[in-house]
This record gives structure tokens, C-alpha cells and sequence, in this order.
């Protein structure tokens, strides 16, 4: 038998939480959180990052498994594909990419002007510190795509 929480959003919402199930969570904060968020302000970035300190929330409230962010990220990601694509106007790619040439072009500027090792980690932290979990492993894809496979 799983055990079932009543936890509740900051938008006032009901979930019951099946921890063996934890999808219908999932659902209901892209559904009531990330969407509307995005409608509102159509700012991909802070939208996730609304989502993301949402399930922070619930993880400390109710005593939930940290895994439950990467869980959301990944049902985002599956959402990418379908109606987070109808609802932003462009598709999954541009979403993901969006910035990362900037991102790119700062570290490669960064690693050109020549500090040491100690202040170029600095630097490049200060660049990237900005960055969602989820921001941070797409850029890791694209440089990597873009090393490997040139």
C-alpha cells in the first residue's frame, strides 16, 4: 500500500501525493504553475525557476524526496514536445537554447583574457551561477555537441 499526502500548493491547491506515483504532482504544478507563470510573464527561465522553488518548497514542507525536482524536470522536458511548444510559439530547441550561444561566447572570452586558474573559476562561476540545474546540463549538451561532434 503507498502511502498518500494531502499537500498543498501556494496557489491554494489540493494534491493528494502518492510517493510511488509522484507524476499527478508533476502534472498539476506544470499545469497550474509553469504554464500560467509563462502566459503571465513569458520568461522561459523564470518560469522554470518558479517550478523549481515550488517543489523546494513542498520537498522542506512535507518532508518529500529531493529526487522530486529532477522527476519535475524531466515531465517539463516530455511537456517540451507537446504543449509547452504550442504555448511559447517556437519549438523545443530555441526553449532549450535560448541564450546559450551568449553563455558560450562569455566563457570562451573568459578562457581568452588570460587569468589564472583561481580567477578564471571565479569568473565562470559568477557566469554561470544564474543558471537553473536544468539551464546548467543543457549547456553542458551544447558544448559538448558542439566539441564532439564538429
Amino acid at each position: 500500500m503507498s502511502e498518500i499526502k494531502k499537500i498543498q500548493l501556494r496557489n491554494g491547491m489540493e494534491i493528494d501525493f502518492d510517493k510511488k506515483a509522484p507524476t499527478t504532482l508533476y502534472e498539476v504544478i506544470i499545469s497550474e504553475v509553469l504554464i500560467p507563470k509563462y502566459k503571465e510573464n513569458a520568461d522561459w527561465n523564470l518560469s522554470l525557476n518558479i517550478i523549481i522553488e515550488e517543489m523546494n518548497r513542498l520537498i522542506t514542507k512535507y518532508d518529500l524526496s529531493p529526487k522530486l525536482k529532477l522527476g519535475l524536470l524531466n515531465q517539463v522536458e516530455e511537456h517540451l514536445d507537446k504543449d509547452i511548444e504550442e504555448l511559447t510559439g517556437v519549438d523545443k530547441i530555441e526553449i532549450l537554447f535560448l541564450n546559450m550561444d551568449d553563455y558560450v561566447e562569455d566563457i570562451r572570452n573568459l578562457i581568452l583574457a588570460g587569468k589564472d586558474k583561481e580567477e578564471l573559476r571565479t569568473s565562470m562561476a559568477r557566469v554561470i551561477m544564474p543558471m537553473t540545474l536544468f539551464e546548467l546540463s543543457e549547456l553542458f549538451i551544447y558544448l559538448g555537441k558542439r566539441t564532439f561532434l564538429k
